[in-house]
């Protein structure tokens, strides 16, 4: 991917940074976090790289959140009925880490993309390239 910020638009530096921040929709309203970059994804898939990218990025971000979110939850239920509640305890201090990393790591984002960067998140920057590219 190229790293030229002179070459990426200041509307595509936009939309790529407003698809990373729509993660922050699930905070405010259901589902909002997985339909925004998914849309904004689907309407730049064919005219922006750029933009594509860093909605499909924010998007899986997001499933993948969802996931560990669902493992932590689960863990907690089985510790709890095995600690009879102790272990609630033990997760939901996870919980919470993995709220704050997410909030975190969304505005760096944004903020990378706005400033023209092929930012890669680490969990799943290669697997939305490979979406993105032809």
């Amino acid at each position: 991917m190229m790293n030229n910020p002179d070459a990426i638009s200041s509307d595509e530096r936009l939309w790529a940074m407003l698809a990373h921040l729509s993660g922050l929709l699930g905070w405010a309203m259901a589902r909002g976090q997985y339909l925004a970059p998914l849309i904004i994804f689907l309407v730049y898939r064919e005219r922006s790289r750029f933009v594509a990218y860093h909605a499909m990025q924010q998007r899986l971000f997001q499933v993948f959140l969802l996931a560990v979110c669902i493992a932590l939850a689960i863990a907690g239920v089985v510790m709890g009925v095995i600690t009879c509640g102790f272990g609630l305890v033990l997760v939901i201090p996870l919980l919470l880490a993995l709220a704050i990393y997410a909030l975190v790591y969304i505005i760096w984002a944004a903020i990378e993309a706005y400033n023209g960067k092929w930012f890669r998140i680490s969990l799943v920057g290669d697997w939305a390239r490979s979406v993105v590219q032809p």
